[in-house]
Parts: C-alpha cells; structure tokens; sequence
C-alpha cells in the first residue's frame, strides 16, 4: 500500500535547516499515524545537502546545475505517490503540524488544492519580515491580481497540499522556475477547475532566506508575470474557485 501523504522540500543550500527539520517532520507524521514519505529534491547545491539528505529518512532527487525552486517543486510533485502531495520549504516557516488544517479542506471538504495563507482570518504571524519585504509581497500581490489572478489573497506561502491527481495535470503545464511559480500553478488549477481553499497558518519568517529581495530580482519577477501571462495564454486574470 502506497503512502497517503507525500511530502516535497525543494532544497538548495540547505544542508543544516535539512538536519534540524527534517526528523521533527518524521517524528510528527509518525505521530499522527499516517503512511507518508518525504522527498528532498536538492536543486543543484553547492554545499553538502545531498550528504545530509542520504543521512535521512527522505527519498533524495538530486541534480545539477540549479534550476530554480519553481524547477524543484515540479520534480518533486510530479516523483510523488501518495494520495496527497504537500510541498513545504526546508525553513519550516509554516510548520508541518499545519498539514492537519490542510488535510482536513482535501480529505473532508472535497477540496482539490488547499494552500497557506498568511492573508486570511485567522492567520498568525509570530515573526514578520522586514518592512521592505512587505511592501515587496504587496506590490507583487497587486501586480498578481493585476495579470494574472483574482481570488487568492496569499500565493507565496511555501506549503500548499493538493491530491496526487491534480498534482499530475497541474505541474506538467507549469513552466516557471522562479520562486513566483505558486502563481503560475494557482492560475493553471483554476482553469482546470479545481476547487482551491486558502487555508490560515502559522507562520515564522526565517530571516536566513534563500530568496533575497533586492532591485534587480523586482525586475525579474514583473518580467517572469509577464512571461507567465504569455505562456498561459491569459487575457484577462483568473478567477480562482474558492
């Protein structure tokens, strides 16, 4: 019998928060009694997360060169098998104990995606970012809406859950290997007409982030919108079904 839950973290340099989280991930899952397995996909590292994965009890995706946590998450997703498919960043800035909320949408509502949200009621953020980082978060949230998406208030949360099945239709038409994908993937369920919950979490900012913020990433991201919007084919944005 297969695992219900399969968990995905895309990791790039990521060796020490792998060896830190990693066994509180498995010790929790263990806990709740589910049938699970987690795969690292080490996205072209340069330090020794591949080492510190094969020390756990992870399935390891590794390859060179980098190809971008957008890149990462599509080759976890797509190499999962169980009937539920979470990705989750290595920080655990949402804490794997949030699955639960997650779940609950999927399982027992008939949500087909059921994503974090750090946006909506109910939400708890016990570390924020810096001022510079919000300002940042919401000009791409108007630019988002602007383009590409109505509906969904928090696409950048890194942990979103969808069954296996809208995993497999949604990630071989995502083409974005930035850390912006989330939109990308959300307009993709959308047209497919997946329902998609935005669930409340717990979140923590870990100020040792991977993904800086800076001139000319902004740059990169309004360019990487638009060059979704192209290869999407979208004329007017989205409107997710919630």
């Amino acid at each position: 019998m297969g695992p219900e839950l399969s968990v995905v973290i895309p990791a790039y340099n990521e060796e020490q928060r792998l060896r830190r989280h990693v066994p509180g991930i498995v010790d929790y899952l263990k806990s709740r009694n589910l049938r699970f397995e987690i795969i690292v996909v080490d996205d072209g590292s340069k330090d020794g997360t591949a080492a510190v994965a094969r020390t756990l009890p992870v399935r390891l995706i590794s390859y060179q060169p980098n190809q971008g946590k957008g890149g990462a998450v599509k080759v976890g997703m797509l190499a999962a098998e169980g009937r539920y498919v979470l990705f989750t960043d290595a920080d655990q800035s949402t804490p794997i104990q949030e699955v639960e909320k997650l779940l609950v949408k999927v399982r027992e509502e008939g949500y087909d995606v059921a994503i974090g949200s750090r946006a909506v009621a109910g939400a708890r953020i016990e570390e924020a970012q810096a001022w510079y980082r919000v300002w940042a978060s919401r000009i791409i949230r108007w630019a988002r809406t602007l383009l590409l998406l109505r509906g969904i208030k928090d696409t950048q949360c890194g942990f979103k859950l969808m069954t296996r099945e809208a995993a497999q239709t949604i990630f071989p038409r995502v083409t974005s290997r930035m850390a912006i994908f989330d939109v990308e993937m959300l307009v993709v369920a959308a047209r497919a007409g997946y329902r998609i919950a935005e669930v409340p979490v717990r979140w923590i900012h870990d100020p040792d982030t991977r993904i800086p913020y800076n001139l000319r990433r902004a740059v990169a991201i309004w360019l990487e919108l638009f060059r979704i919007k192209w290869a999407q084919r979208v004329i007017w944005p989205v409107k997710a079904r919630t």
